[in-house]
């Protein structure tokens, strides 16, 4: 077998505080978990992925759809506990199984079923080019922005002038962390503690690409995107074809 450079590893507890078994909640006809389970397997550059749960049906479907998994002890699959200390948990059991040390972590949150295979490939290339301890992806945010502060009477603080009124494609952009994906040497997270490090480099995805799933619209939004992607190409009508699809005068 081929030498574990890079190990992705894919969090998925039991619980879940706002929509109930969250991971397992169907999507297309495959449990949630599933995509993210097939980006990682899909990507060139990761060559082993492992589902980090507590829970024996999420193992299961980890297991069908062609994941490793690694049991998560109940102290750290509680909603109050970060996802670090679990995902060093995840390294060391991983590279014991092994017998060493593997160089590179991706973590892939499986809230994020539209980031593909090739998104978890550009951010491992760039974490082994650019010499930087992390990466994390982000989506570019255009918009106005109050700075989120109201005074005693309801008054809101404004962090823009609004005499100066920018289109929004004018409006320098903001980028923030979307949590589809992250990568990480190995020493930034097992010596370090932290999934992001001094030098990271942001990997920018859609809008789409970073959808989070946290509400249950978000799953009904997650459910139309992927149907708008099974819609056959759309072919342009001929004259002809055009001229029979014309209201009638």
């Amino acid at each position: 077998m081929a030498r574990v450079r890079t190990l992705a590893v894919i969090p998925a507890r039991g619980g879940s505080t706002r929509i109930p078994r969250k991971n397992l909640a169907p999507l297309a006809g495959q449990p949630l978990l599933a995509h993210t389970i097939r980006a990682a397997l899909d990507a060139a550059r990761i060559e082993r992925a492992v589902v980090s749960t507590d829970d024996e049906e999420i193992a299961e479907v980890a297991r069908r759809h062609g994941a490793g998994v690694v049991r998560r002890p109940a102290e750290l699959a509680t909603a109050e506990a970060p996802t670090e200390p679990a995902l060093q948990h995840a390294v060391r059991e991983v590279e014991r199984r092994l017998g060493y040390p593997v160089e590179n972590v991706v973590l892939l949150q499986p809230t994020s079923p539209l980031r593909g295979a090739a998104r978890i490939d550009e951010a491992v290339a760039l974490l082994e080019q650019s010499g930087c301890d992390s990466v994390a992806s982000v989506t570019a945010d255009r918009g106005y922005y109050f700075t989120g502060e109201l005074d005693a009477d309801g008054r809101l603080a404004l962090g823009y002038d609004p005499r100066r009124r920018l289109r929004t494609q004018e409006i320098p952009p903001r980028y923030r962390e979307n949590g589809a994906l992250y990568a990480m040497t190995r020493a930034q997270i097992m010596e370090r503690g932290c999934r992001l490090g001094a030098d990271v480099r942001a990997l920018v995805l859609s809008e789409e690409e970073g959808v989070d799933i946290d509400h249950a619209i978000d799953l009904l939004l997650c459910e139309a995107i992927l149907a708008s992607r099974r819609l056959p190409p759309r072919v342009a009508p001929t004259r002809r074809r055009e001229a029979a699809l014309s209201p009638g005068l």
